[in-house]
């Protein structure tokens, strides 16, 4: 007979090619003994006993091994036999993000130039020679663009490294930059923080795209721009932080610098005074003075979120961008220099494709058009995250495609939330893109899941019609799943799109490795 337990989660194991990471102050461990207690932790790393298969939402199981599993969140579990579930090891990182070769991934390293620092950016410039990556110096300060001073040196870099410069929008940089650098043309406006992003003068400029987004920012540096997608995607030129509605790449958005996408969205920290999605990126400073690293734990974590952009990138082409501003790599490049020079390594290392942003512009416009869905780990580390009472987080997988944007826990099959483009016809700096959460009178309501005749169907009851997508957490390579509405995210799972009307509907996909609704857990 089988026994049944309460809100469970569940973490993998965490080792890539960069090494252990040092786990947070330990904590008491929770330990669930299903069929004898039942707890209200949702957060688990390990299974003895059992089989067991757990569910979020009773429709949907996941068939979990004994051992070490990969961060999952669920409310029941069903086991065979008598089982343990243990909160008190610390997560490793599971197979699927881990990079094994053959990534489509595309690395772009950027130093934003407004403070005036040569000696910052030669100390880039030397470590990014090293790794063979081109730098794109991201000019907002003039001073950089004076005769014998960043002129001088602009030309010999392009000349030796391949580097490029991108400008901010202001008209004296332009003429600077056309006087000094005969080989500069405008391509990617950087729009930063702070103020409002002027996409039709960068476009009346000839730039085709722009730099800045800060995914699932919701106020660091005065700006917010949670629920645009993450990475490189086709932007709207009349609401740049959703996708273009018309499906064309007139005007790319380019990020920030890349997030750890999973810690950036569940962190509950705010590390000296910056909202906590700004501490887990690929900027060192961030990971070094915002997330609690010391530099030995900062290597091998930044070496662990490249590897997992990596491994996500086998299944789809992608662009990570990394930021360094060349006045904070003066003043902190002691501690930053061994990090960055581990980031840039590690990119290469796993075979991303280094560009200038310029290249990456060219590049994107034949892929960033397309639903993505990416599954990003837990990466520990630093400022202990905590989620639920354990200072680990369940996985997650991000998706957006032109209609939606939509973000997935471990073990979840519906979304936490829900961002519709449509609702955001005009985009501030200022202001999140709207969204629809599980409480929400408006969100849709999963009634059930069946297998049978090849397909998979699932009945919703929704409020009114809305583009949603469910997740599954399984290898999606042996479930035969087909339709243009399929969108894997990785080998970690994957999201299937649907349109709903309003009221009860239910809606199929073909998957002819579907036999019953309970699938092997991705690990």
């Amino acid at each position: 007979m089988a026994h049944h337990l309460t809100r469970v989660v569940f973490f993998a194991s965490l080792c890539g090619c960069s090494g252990s990471i040092t786990p947070p102050v330990a904590h008491a461990p929770s330990t669930y003994q299903v069929g004898l207690t039942t707890r209200g932790l949702t957060t688990a790393d390990e299974v003895s006993g059992g089989p067991c298969t757990v569910s979020s939402d009773g429709f949907v199981w996941y068939a979990l091994p004994s051992g070490a599993v990969a961060p999952l969140d669920f409310t029941t579990a069903k086991c065979s036999n008598s089982a343990t579930i243990d909160a008190g090891a610390y997560p490793q990182l599971p197979a699927w993000s881990r990079s094994t070769g053959g990534t489509q991934a595309i690395f772009v390293a950027t130093s934003l130039q407004e403070a005036y620092s040569p000696q910052g950016m030669q100390d880039i410039e030397r470590i990014a020679e090293g790794a063979g990556v081109p730098v794109t110096w991201m000019i907002g300060n003039g001073s950089y663009l004076t005769r014998g001073n960043g002129g001088d040196y602009y030309n010999q870099i392009h000349a030796a490294n391949g580097d490029d410069v991108e400008l901010e929008d202001n008209q004296s940089l332009y003429s600077d930059a056309q006087e000094l650098l005969p080989w500069y043309a405008p391509a990617v406006s950087v729009e930063g923080a702070g103020h409002e992003r002027n996409i039709a003068g960068a476009t009346a400029r000839g730039n085709a795209g722009f730099w800045g987004i800060t995914w699932n920012s919701h106020g660091t540096d005065s700006t917010s721009d949670e629920g645009a997608p993450w990475g490189a995607f086709c932007s709207d030129p009349t609401s740049y932080k959703r996708p273009s509605p018309s499906g064309d790449c007139a005007l790319i958005s380019f990020e920030w610098t890349a997030r750890d996408l999973t810690r950036a969205y569940l962190s509950n920290t705010n590390a000296q005074g910056y909202s906590a999605e700004a501490a887990f990126s690929t900027d060192p400073d961030d990971i070094l003075k915002r997330a609690g690293f010391d530099e030995g734990n900062a290597v091998a974590y930044v070496r662990s979120l490249v590897d997992a952009y990596a491994a996500a990138g086998v299944t789809q082409p992608l662009v990570v961008v990394s930021q360094q501003e060349s006045a904070e790599e003066a003043s902190f490049g002691s501690d930053d220099d061994p990090v960055l020079a581990a980031l840039y390594a590690q990119a290469v290392g796993d075979g991303m494709k280094p560009m200038t942003l310029r290249e990456a512009l060219v590049a994107a416009k034949a892929f960033a058009a397309q639903p993505r869905a990416i599954a990003f780990p837990f990466i520990g580390g630093g400022i202990a995250t905590q989620y639920n009472g354990v200072p680990f987080t369940p996985g997650t997988i991000d998706f957006h495609d032109d209609l939606a944007g939509m973000t997935f826990l471990a073990g979840h099959t519906m979304p936490s939330r829900i961002s519709t483009y449509a609702d955001d016809p005009v985009s501030t700096f200022n202001r999140t893109l709207a969204e629809t959460l599980p409480n929400d009178a408006t969100y849709p309501q999963l009634l059930g899941v069946t297998a049978a005749g090849g397909a998979l169907s699932f009945s919703f009851q929704a409020p009114a019609a809305i583009h949603i997508g469910v997740a599954l957490w399984t290898n999606p390579a042996r479930l035969m799943l087909a339709g243009a509405n399929v969108v894997p995210a990785g080998g970690a799972g994957v999201v299937i799109t649907f349109d709903l009307p309003a009221g009860y509907s239910t809606q199929k996909v073909s998957c002819g490795g579907c036999t019953s609704t309970t699938f092997s857990y991705s690990t």
